[in-house]
């Protein structure tokens, strides 16, 4: 899936747990060779990081029910 620094995604936790995070930082190798990200959840802005493989979701950040949306003007990426 595509996504870029500042989107918002979902993605599916190795104890089958789905996160919201907003993306700070898409790697090449974010861990053992594989592409990833990482960022802060929505809501609550803790860190977490994960591989692509593991995104289901990528949402349109004009979607008005965007969960980044939620955060509070001190938890916001800027």
């Amino acid at each position: 899936m595509q996504y870029n620094a500042g989107d918002v995604i979902r993605y599916r936790t190795f104890c089958d747990n789905i996160r919201t995070v907003l993306v700070q930082t898409s790697h090449a190798n974010i861990k053992n060779g594989r592409p990833g990200f990482d960022g802060v959840t929505v809501p609550g802005s803790h860190p977490v990081w994960g591989y692509d493989s593991q995104i289901v979701e990528v949402y349109d950040r004009e979607d008005p029910n965007d969960p980044s949306l939620f955060l509070s003007k001190q938890e916001s990426y800027v």
